[in-house]
């Protein structure tokens, strides 16, 4: 397409805009690939279809003669004829996929989300996952399908849950160099427990540490095996150390789950949404919340950014509350009433909220916890760094309302590396552009003038009826699927087969810092420093 020196030569928006065709060509060769994959494999189903007592099985060296011939390993020629196969079903999907227009880690999403659903849910939803795929990198794409998986087979989604979890296990593969790989399949709660107790044991060491945070990690985890229970600081000062005598009390890790208060109910089973991992399904949700505690999220609407206040006494005027209940998320207790002892604890928090009329206030006076819980993630497009672990960042709206100052209903977070960029952008140091176009949507420009929008996620869980993209619910829904394909039983192939990069050891250390679960929080000090 193009060689070295034809890409110095370009300028920013042509370089990007061949980056985009490079990848749209790169589409295109890797559905021709999973074409002659799928080819192979039919050959060798046909040729041995009948093959006597001791024969050949049906396909059963196809991957074998995949895997030399390209030189991969039989486990990856296997995941392409998996998707291959699951691409025969999925006629949309096949086209959009051979056109270049999405490439093999998005197809491996749609097709791992579509796989076992009853033919109504497959239907409505392969469109719509055409469509996020289209502005959706696979990590975003694999939570939209599974909120709206969750949304439209709640049932189904609980069975797939209870079965996948007897898959759990972990496992250390020897490397070289007196190094191992330590991974496993761990049920999505237990695992989000582990990485917040880890990330919060590598922030109890003092700024004069020199580990990353992924070593930090990782020695947090040996910590946890060996008994200490502690990450000691690596600054060398030993008892001199600030956080020396920083208290080493075990406790239960946070994890946070918002979920709307008709699912925790049992009245619905809309998905609920698990910080830090995506959606999860109301039978979960609700086995989570009890022993949980709670935080009752108020609905706030768009054009209550610009409501006016009383000025006697600074109260929004109320407006008719709304027909849905308010969201709830389990991670803080209510305010403390008189309750019955034998109700449930999703009940007692309802039974907190109903004592008194709740007024809907204007988002302008929503505390910072409330604005962490509707965002739910960083609002970087792609970004998935959990909202409890961002800063609260005050936005300018969109340049045409000619604001005047800071206007406290133009708030979202982001993780301290995109939190970085904006300031950055902000004082004419970076390219890019940043902006809410209101309380709801996030506009970034990136440096070819191309714009990214993002939304507030959590919303979209706690309030499930603003969740405006999801498709419909058919009815009715059959629970049995009419058609031959069933789910796959045992552990999925899950590297990502378009950029298999997972393991890869960084070479150059300034990119250790480059991703926002590895970005090391700035205290003032640091920061002022700078």
């Amino acid at each position: 397409m193009f060689d070295s020196r034809e890409v110095e030569a370009m300028g920013e928006e042509e370089l990007i805009d061949a980056l985009r065709r490079a990848h749209g060509a790169a589409a295109f060769a890797q559905a021709a690939e999973i074409t002659a994959v799928r080819e192979v494999y039919r050959r060798h189903r046909a040729g041995n279809a009948a093959p006597g007592t001791g024969g050949v099985r049906a396909g059963e060296f196809a991957a074998a003669e995949i895997a030399v011939a390209v030189h991969v390993s039989e486990a990856v020629a296997a995941a392409l004829i998996d998707i291959g196969l699951a691409l025969d079903s999925l006629p949309q999907t096949k086209h959009a996929f051979a056109a270049g227009r999405i490439d093999l880690s998005r197809v491996q999403v749609i097709a791992d989300s579509l796989r076992g659903l009853p033919h109504e849910v497959r239907e409505v939803l392969e469109p719509k996952l055409i469509e996020a795929a289209l502005r959706s990198d696979p990590a975003r794409l694999r939570q939209t399908a599974q909120r709206w998986v969750t949304r439209l087979d709640p049932e189904g989604e609980t069975r797939r849950r209870e079965e996948r979890e007897q898959d759990r296990d972990v496992r250390i593969r020897a490397v070289q160099d007196g190094m191992a790989v330590f991974d496993g399949l761990l049920p999505a709660a237990g695992a989000q427990a582990l990485a917040m107790r880890l990330r919060e044991m590598s922030l109890q060491v003092c700024e004069a540490d020199p580990r990353t945070m992924s070593q930090r990690r990782t020695d947090a985890l040996v910590a946890l095996a060996d008994g200490s229970g502690r990450l000691r600081c690596g600054c060398g000062r030993d008892l001199d150390c600030p956080k020396a005598d920083a208290p080493t009390t075990p406790r239960r890790p946070l994890i946070q789950v918002g979920v709307s208060a008709e699912t925790l109910l049992g009245l619905r089973d809309d998905p609920a949404f698990l910080a830090g991992y995506g959606p999860i399904d109301g039978a979960l949700a609700r086995t989570l919340a009890e022993h949980a505690r709670f935080q009752v999220i108020p609905e706030y609407f768009p054009n209550e950014a610009t409501q006016e206040t009383n000025a006697t006494d600074g109260a929004a005027t109320q407006r008719p509350e709304p027909a849905d209940a308010p969201g709830l998320r389990t991670s803080r207790r209510p305010e403390s009433r008189t309750i019955p002892v034998r109700q449930a604890p999703w009940e007692r928090a309802m039974t907190a909220v109903e004592s008194k009329p709740v007024a809907v206030r204007a988002f302008s006076s929503a505390p910072p916890r409330e604005v962490r819980a509707v965002d739910g993630l960083c609002r970087f497009p792609g970004c998935t760094m959990p909202a409890a672990e961002t800063t609260l960042v005050q936005f300018e709206p969109h340049p045409s309302r000619g604001a005047t100052g800071p206007n406290p209903a133009y708030r979202a977070v982001l993780c301290t590396h995109h939190h970085r960029l904006k300031l950055l952008a902000d004082r004419g140091k970076h390219p890019w552009r940043v902006y809410l176009a209101d309380t709801d949507r996030m506009r970034w420009i990136d440096p070819s003038g191309e714009s990214h929008e993002t939304v507030r996620e959590g919303a979209r869980y706690l309030f499930p009826h603003t969740d405006i993209d999801a498709p419909a619910r058919p009815h009715p829904l059959r629970v049995v699927p009419d058609f031959i394909e069933t789910a796959t039983t045992g552990a999925p192939f899950t590297q990502d087969l378009a950029y298999p990069m997972e393991s890869h050891v960084l070479i150059h250390p300034q990119l250790s810092r480059a991703t926002p679960d590895n970005d090391i929080p700035e205290t003032p000090t640091r920061a002022a420093s700078r």
